[in-house]
């Protein structure tokens, strides 16, 4: 069992949620923790909402030392406007609202398309403080990025959609704000984008972003009615402006739309999370838009698509599914090696086919004797396995 920690940085809060967890395992009653309301709405059928309002403090920030000590109930776009102002930056951008709290974007574990360079949302924490289903209160990690020996426990709860632990408090690694931003978009058809995309892959560039959006997302953002490519740079000025134009040199392309800042992107952020259901698959980096065609088989009609291509992670959106549907593209994807997790469902459709799905036989006993560790009493409800 890990460490148990004495204290956070907000105890009132952390008193708070910790006497909440303690009466809902006495009582044997399910918990679920509600972030924002901007990515999971309603909890599972019969659990209690818990909020981690009260844990929203920004804390133990030295610029100098680009590292954060955040409250889970923090919204990323306050944290973003407290770091911009000392020249920090946290390059994190999930889907969903910008309101989305720290600790609910990092239970569901999923980046956005800053990934291609910064990696995901694990990449990002150098330690947590989570809750365990008990109410014990325990560390994972630490304030330093050479922290870890042996198993790194929070990684197991980033993406875990709570079903380890209650996230209260996170230690962020940062960067330095870049002294500019900027995105350049391609538009074409389907095999125009998946050649320019596996171009820019060989070239030498390696942009923050690289990201190819659907005709139907590409609309909902103002970029055409097209297959759109979008690159994005940041870091000196000079640089920026160098790195697009030898993305677009070895895409073939002719010309793009320039935009500045990090700003654009937030209507992406928008337009995902409103999906009703998301699906994220992980494929090869050049195997993404036979990913993507797997899913319309099993899925149908889309209401848009987003892949991240230097990792290969595509998103798909559609209006509902089954969780038979699910099931055929998870077997069917699984002959690639790719998983296929559910991001976003209601409660029925999320308890029905699990986050995950069906696991190897090994993965899945420890899985379970993990879920027993970090919640002995069975109370933190999520719907891991199908």
């Amino acid at each position: 069992m890990p460490q148990a920690l004495d204290g956070v940085t907000d105890r009132d809060g952390l008193a708070a949620l910790v006497a909440q967890v303690r009466a809902a395992a006495a009582e044997r009653a399910a918990v679920a923790v509600r972030g924002s309301g901007g990515w999971w709405t309603d909890p599972p059928p019969g659990a209690r909402a818990l909020t981690v309002d009260g844990l929203d403090a920004v804390s133990d920030f030295d610029p100098a030392d680009l590292v954060v000590t955040v409250g889970a109930g923090t919204p990323l776009d306050r944290l973003g406007e407290r770091l911009a102002a000392s020249g920090a930056w946290l390059p994190f951008d999930p889907p969903g609202p910008p309101s989305r709290t720290v600790g609910g974007a990092l239970a569901s574990g999923g980046a956005g398309p800053l990934a291609a360079h910064y990696g995901p949302a694990r990449d990002q924490v150098l330690g947590l403080s989570v809750v365990a289903g008990d109410g014990t209160v325990v560390r994972l990690g630490g304030r330093v990025v050479k922290n870890v020996a042996g198993f790194d426990l929070a990684k197991l709860v980033i993406g875990g959609h709570g079903a380890f632990g209650i996230i209260a408090e996170a230690h962020l690694r940062l960067r330095a704000r870049p002294g500019a931003d900027r995105t350049a978009v391609w538009s074409g058809d389907a095999a125009w984008i998946e050649r320019a995309s596996a171009a820019a892959l060989a070239g030498a560039a390696s942009p923050a972003a690289l990201e190819a959006l659907s005709p139907e997302l590409a609309a909902r953002l103002g970029w055409g009615d097209t297959w759109s490519l979008a690159a994005r740079a940041a870091g000196p000025g000079a640089g920026v402006a160098e790195e697009l134009d030898a993305i677009g040199r070895a895409a073939g392309a002719v010309a793009a739309r320039t935009l500045e800042g990090g700003s654009p992107w937030t209507p992406w952020r928008q337009a995902v999370g409103e999906w009703p259901v998301v699906l994220r698959l992980g494929a090869e980096p050049r195997c993404w838009m036979r990913a993507l065609e797997l899913a319309e088989r099993h899925l149908g009609p889309r209401l848009g698509a987003s892949a991240t291509v230097p990792r290969g992670t595509v998103r798909v959106g559609v209006e509902r599914c089954s969780a038979e549907e699910i099931a055929r593209l998870r077997a069917e994807a699984a002959a690639h090696g790719w998983p296929v997790i559910l991001e976003r469902a209601d409660p029925a459709t999320r308890a029905a086919a699990g986050v995950w799905g069906a696991l190897p036989p090994a993965v899945e006993r420890i899985t379970r004797a993990l879920k027993v560790t970090f919640d002995p009493p069975g109370i933190l409800a999520a719907p891991l396995l199908a």
